[in-house]
């Protein structure tokens, strides 16, 4: 209610009579014609004649008009302000005035709202210009279809429900539907929010079934439509079409005729086959004579039945298919075939309907369609009719193989089967690849090494105890080929020249290099030592020249073996005797093998012996410094450089980190630098235990480094304040911190001779009488 005055005044605020402009006008007021002297006050007012007559009334009804007879008194006119002090308005045109001015924060509002929609207008052209008038009205349907807050009946009643349990699952699943409407885009949800929309569904299917009423179509077409999506996101789709489905059945939602032939084949797929066919025999006059949905309908039918193995009624199934006026894609004959080829007593059915198939695609056949009916024979073992279908993709012209013994040039040769081996191979068809081979040799066909190595190469890949042992089976059948071949040979030179030997049997091809490599890499990392030295010693019978790859697999089997001890002269046997260049990962193993990286601990009376290995080991390092011209390995170098720090051999060390520095490459990093100036490899272990203190120390050393030749590269002009050291910089400055660390790790007897002690480390690592220079850069230079 209005205040009332001191003064005995009306007083009416500045809202209430806003509030009142904004009444709608009674029909009654909209017939009234204004009198003169509503048009006359208008004038005075500034208003229309329709407005102000309106204003009139309003004063009537509040009992405020100056002219009502027997009412004598004045109106005084306020405005309140942002501050909420009052000001008084003069008269009522200045009332007017105050009513019709806008505030500031109105104005920037109104202002707000036209850029809004000068900038929608300009996005509406510029969409109509990329897809047309159709294609923009179509984005804005898609887009208000995707919004649930659209479509109210999309979005459930959140109260009335039984429970209170009830109600709480339907708000979190109405808030879950309003993020997937706001989170499509109109494309396949993320697998992660399928996966929550389907919980609070589960959650609220109780309380669904409970109130039927209270749910309207929109709602479960919202839910079919992103639960049973055909896409990697939803794996579970036909699990989600199957309780969907019986959900809307039973609260008497009727399906669509695609969402009941997606139920159907739900079911089947979910392990009710007897619901499946019951509900496709039910639709067999509706869904199985309309022509929209006639294919679709029939070839679920087929497939459901030759899943099922039940000839009669799939070979029913194809018959009215066949009979049908309708269109048809030869391919839905791809169930029956599988089926037929699944059985010795139907595969010849199986082939036959394969070539009507075939002479019903003609041209229009594709690779993917051979693949598809070879995989079907091959799954079944009947590799003859496989092969009979390869050569009908492969091959131009028509080869009929059918009871022929000896296969032609053009199919019978290593080089057809090899290409269909790596194909089966390539695809993942292990099995598949096996029969083949065992194919080709039955047909006389002796396959390539080359081709039998890649399968027994997936087989150890594969990882399975069974394909493993296949791998193993194949591999020394195919030496003991290369043995017998080699015995053969050894016969013949005591032979007259015109008497030729043959080997009895001979099924497999010979081994060669690479069949020792793949059984000795997979031995080494099963760790089976024994069958690794059965391996070598067949290897060594063999006459095969090794390479440093079998050479690495046999030593790194000796070291998992704890046999380490060999491995340096063992290493140095293989190489002299067969002449094989070790490779960067010969020395790996061979810096691993020595004894102050095998053992816990070494004796004080071991080292002298120990630290000439090592200075040894590096100076075979730098006669092959040519194998490492792209760089040396970080591990490697690690090893190298830590042998040395846990040996003690400080003179060795440093020459070694020169000699890695200027040699071979290496660019020290910070993990480096601190492990060396912390002593330890584990700097993890080092901040929590006793030396924490030290790795801050030397951590805080670096970075002080880093900053001073920051300063002095500032200083000189070669970088300009503000600028970040350069990488190669701080690399080389890295390198200088390291090198001046270890130079101050010498010490040398009194009286002794530094230079001298380097000269003679430096001949025992190879370096012929002159270490490698230091180029070290000390602050200032």
């Amino acid at each position: 209610m209005p205040p009332r005055t001191s003064h005995g005044h009306s007083f009416i605020c500045r809202s209430c009579l806003v509030a009142l402009q904004k009444r709608k006008p009674s029909a009654q007021w909209l017939t009234r014609h204004p009198s003169s002297r509503t048009i006359s006050s208008a004038r005075r007012s500034g208003f229309s004649p329709e407005k102000e007559a309106e204003r009139q009334r309003t004063l009537e009804l509040l009992g405020l008009s100056k002219e009502r007879r027997g009412d004598k008194f004045s109106v005084k006119y306020f405005e309140k302000k942002t501050d909420g002090k009052m000001r008084p308005l003069r008269d009522v045109d200045e009332f007017n005035r105050s009513v019709m001015d806008l505030d500031a924060e109105t104005e920037a509002r109104l202002q707000q709202l036209e850029e809004q929609l000068e900038q929608a207008t300009r996005f509406t052209k510029i969409v109509e210009s990329i897809y047309g008038k159709r294609g923009a009205e179509e984005l804005v349907k898609r887009a208000a279809e995707s919004d649930p807050d659209n479509h109210p009946s999309v979005l459930l009643p959140e109260h009335g429900w039984p429970r209170a349990k009830g109600t709480q699952c339907i708000t979190h699943l109405n808030n879950m539907i309003r993020t997937v409407g706001r989170k499509t885009g109109g494309g396949a949800l993320r697998r992660g929010r399928i996966n929550a929309l389907w919980k609070y569904y589960s959650l609220a299917r109780d309380a669904l079934r409970g109130r039927p009423d209270a749910v309207y179509r929109e709602f479960w077409d919202f839910l079919w439509r992103h639960l049973a999506v055909d896409h990697d996101n939803n794996p579970n789709r036909m699990y989600h079409v199957h309780i969907l489905a019986q959900d809307m059945r039973k609260v008497g939602v009727a399906l669509h005729d695609d969402q009941q032939l997606l139920a159907i084949e739900a079911d089947f797929v979910s392990g009710f086959r007897k619901e499946a066919v019951a509900a496709h025999k039910r639709f067999v006059l509706t869904l199985g004579t309309n022509p929209e949905t006639f294919a679709e309908f029939w070839e679920l039918g087929l497939r459901m039945y030759c899943l099922m193995d039940d000839v009669d009624r799939a070979e029913q199934v194809v018959k009215t298919i066949v009979e049908s006026p309708y269109e048809k894609d030869p391919r839905f004959l791809f169930p029956l075939i599988r089926m037929y080829a699944s059985k010795p007593e139907t595969v010849e059915k199986g082939y036959k309907v394969y070539q009507q198939l075939r002479s019903d695609l003609g041209d229009s056949i594709t690779i993917d369609d051979y693949d598809t009916i070879i995989l079907y024979f091959l799954k079944a073992n009947e590799t003859e009719f496989a092969l009979f279908i390869f050569v009908d993709m492969m091959v131009s012209e028509t080869v009929d193989l059918r009871g022929v013994h000896k296969l032609p040039p053009s199919v019978g040769n290593p080089f057809f089967f090899g290409k269909w081996l790596r194909r089966l191979i390539s695809d993942g068809n292990l099995q598949g690849a096996h029969n083949v081979l065992l194919l080709s040799m039955s047909k006389g066909v002796l396959p390539q090494a080359i081709h039998v190595n890649g399968l027994i190469g997936a087989w150890l890949r594969s990882g399975t105890a069974d394909n493993i042992q296949k791998a193993e089976d194949v591999a020394w059948a195919m030496i003991n080929a290369r043995m017998q071949f080699l015995g053969i040979r050894k016969d013949m030179k005591n032979l007259a020249a015109f008497i030729r030997l043959r080997p009895t049997n001979e099924v497999w091809p010979r081994a060669n290099l690479e069949t020792f490599s793949l059984l000795a890499e997979n031995y080494k990392d099963r760790g089976l030592h024994a069958k690794m030295e059965r391996l070598w010693i067949a290897f060594r019978d063999a006459e095969i020249p090794p390479n440093s790859f079998m050479l690495n697999q046999l030593l790194s089997s000796y070291l998992q073996s704890g046999q380490g001890k060999h491995i340096g002269t063992l290493s140095r046997d293989l190489t002299n005797h067969y002449r094989v260049e070790p490779d960067p990962w010969t020395f790996t193993v061979l810096w691993q093998a020595l004894a102050v990286n095998r053992l816990v601990e070494i004796s004080p009376q071991e080292l002298p012996a120990e630290t000439a290995q090592a200075r040894s080991l590096f100076a075979e390092m730098v006669r092959s410094a040519h194998i490492f011209e792209n760089g040396i390995d970080l591990y490697l170098s690690r090893s190298i450089l830590h042998s040395f720090r846990k040996l003690e051999d400080t003179t060795g060390l440093l020459l070694a980190y020169r000699a890695l520095r200027h040699i071979f490459k290496f660019i020290p990093s910070d993990l480096v630098v601190m492990e060396l100036q912390v002593g330890s490899m584990d700097l993890l272990r080092t901040a929590k235990g006793r030396r924490g203190l030290r790795l801050m120390h030397a951590g805080q050393q670096v970075e002080s480094s880093l900053r001073q030749r920051h300063q002095e590269l500032i200083a000189s002009g070669q970088l300009k304040a503000g600028e970040e050291l350069p990488l190669d910089a701080r690399t080389e400055e890295l390198g200088n911190i390291l090198e001046r660390f270890l130079e101050n790790q010498i010490t040398v007897p009194d009286g002794g001779d530094i230079q001298a002690l380097l000269r003679e480390t430096a001949m025992e690592m190879g370096f012929g009488g002159d270490e490698p220079e230091t180029k070290t850069s000390t602050p200032g230079t």
